[in-house]
């Protein structure tokens, strides 16, 4: 509704000279913010001069342009009745006045001065009118701009499905195209779970005919059998704290080699007290003899454990291999990446026997995932660290949860870093900082590109940065288990 100035001028005039409305003639500066969102007013104003923008912010806190007051408008209108902090940021867009009024004042004129009620009551219809129009307006834009969207969404679907499409084939092109040159490194993978498994067969053998040389006594024959279950149910040890029980049990057992105190040190205390309870207990029994054969039982359940996980890493290899080649359809399940994290350091203890490991798990780290593909990025990271260090270092598995429930986990090495040049060129298929002349030892140039290939498909990120006192710390994000932390296939 437009009010003539003249006529606006008297209003002002008539309601300056009324004492009972308490009103005070405000001057505003162009910028000034007369008004913020979320700010408590016991005041109206009558804009008679200048211009005012209406502001709202946004889930982010960016502010937009939702309106304006021109004179003849009231600032505060809405707060009127409600008493509600304001819903809007209210700003100068140029100098101007107004006239300013307690709230409780002007409603109470309102009801009970009809000369004041006469004065003010046109401009409030008029402001109720203005702004019922802006309403409607805004109305009509929006069912106009979703008209638009619905037509730009249905193009933009049909784009979606084509470059979707398009990608598929170039997927299957590609992995077709360099699974000749994947073959050798899956080769080269396979090979060590075999020949753990090699190993471990050659050795059960000998390991029994020590066990089984001597006559086996009934009560000695369950301590054997508890021998082999706690080597079935072996979990490493953290570097710590193997080191810390061999050195309770020398101070304790002076008279046992240092090899068998070593295998004793990974065992469970509470199993192993349990061990010598029965020794003591029995005193007729060759004390060294039946520590021996325990150990050896015990020895005997960790080579099954390992040819278990050597056999299930082939499989992970094999699935990993048949979903190179076209989409995986393996089920998500939700898991403890401590597990495989664990079964990875054992399936690969051969290659870590030159480095320190030390690991660090001390929560549950429960996501959704294809735990097969998980494991190939554990191990790709951590062979990737020993490469790295070459013959001697520091291998640090680290892991933890985020406020928000997501999961990280941490491969840090003490080798020579990654330049920042190369940080993110690492992770491209068949890049390589392998010299020529060290082709031969290995590695394709396609570990950390399906590394973060499969930790992308999952939801999460993976990247490189320096590690503290030098080396370098790879990083996965993952979001944690629940009902929305499936992500979709990719």
């Amino acid at each position: 509704m437009s009010i003539p100035i003249r006529s606006l001028e008297r209003i002002r005039e008539a309601l300056a000279s009324m004492p009972e409305t308490e009103s005070v003639d405000r001057p505003f500066a162009a910028g000034e913010v007369l008004l913020r969102e979320g700010q408590c007013s016991d005041w109206i104003g009558l804009v008679v001069q200048g211009e005012i923008e209406l502001l709202k912010r946004d889930t982010s806190g960016g502010e937009h342009s939702v309106g304006g007051l021109r004179p003849g408008q009231f600032l505060g209108l809405l707060l009127l009745s409600s008493g509600e902090p304001s819903f809007l940021t209210a700003r100068a867009k140029t100098a101007g006045r107004m006239l300013v009024m307690p709230r409780q004042r002007f409603l109470l004129l309102l009801s009970n001065l009809p000369g004041f009620y006469q004065m003010v009551g046109p401009l409030l219809l008029g402001n109720l009118v203005s702004r019922y129009r802006r309403v409607v307006q805004l109305h009509l834009q929006v069912a106009e701009l979703s008209r638009a969207l619905g037509e730009e969404k249905a193009r933009l679907q049909a784009t979606i499905r084509e470059l979707e499409a398009t990608r598929n084939r170039l997927i299957q092109q590609e992995k077709m195209a360099t699974l000749g040159l994947l073959t050798a490194g899956i080769a080269h993978e396979i090979n060590n779970p075999v020949a753990s498994l090699a190993r471990a067969a050659d050795a059960i053998e000998p390991a029994l005919r020590a066990v089984l040389d001597q006559p086996i006594g009934t009560t000695e024959l369950e301590v054997l059998r508890q021998g082999l279950s706690e080597g079935l149910r072996h979990q490493p040890l953290q570097t710590e704290v193997q080191r810390e029980r061999l050195e309770q049990l020398s101070l304790r057992f002076p008279d046992l080699p240092r090899p068998l105190l070593r295998t004793l040190a990974q065992i469970q205390p509470a199993v192993l007290e349990e061990m010598v309870h029965y020794v003591i207990s029995h005193p007729s029994v060759e004390r060294k003899e039946l520590a021996r054969r325990w150990v050896e039982m015990f020895e005997v359940g960790a080579l099954v454990r390992t040819m278990r996980v050597a056999a299930e890493r082939i499989s992970g290899l094999v699935r990993s291999l048949k979903g190179y080649s076209r989409q995986d359809q393996a089920e998500w399940a939700e898991v403890d990446l401590r597990d495989g994290l664990r079964d990875t350091l054992v399936l690969f203890g051969y290659r870590l026997k030159r480095f320190e490991v030390v690991v660090n798990l001390p929560v549950p780290l429960r996501v959704r995932s294809r735990p097969g593909d998980l494991n190939q990025v554990w191990t790709n990271l951590i062979l990737n660290a020993c490469e790295a260090m070459g013959t001697h270092g520091t291998l640090t598995l680290s892991g933890g949860t985020e406020p928000d429930g997501s999961v990280w986990v941490r491969v840090q090495d003490t080798g020579p870093g990654v330049p920042p040049e190369l940080r993110e060129r690492i992770f491209e298929s068949g890049f390589s900082t392998k010299k020529p002349e060290d082709a031969s030892k290995g590695g394709l140039g396609l570990g950390l590109s399906i590394a973060r290939t499969i930790v992308e498909q999952h939801g999460g990120r993976l990247t490189v940065d320096d590690a503290p006192g030098g080396g370098a710390v790879f990083t996965v994000h993952l979001p944690g288990a629940g009902p929305s932390a499936r992500p979709g296939h990719a």
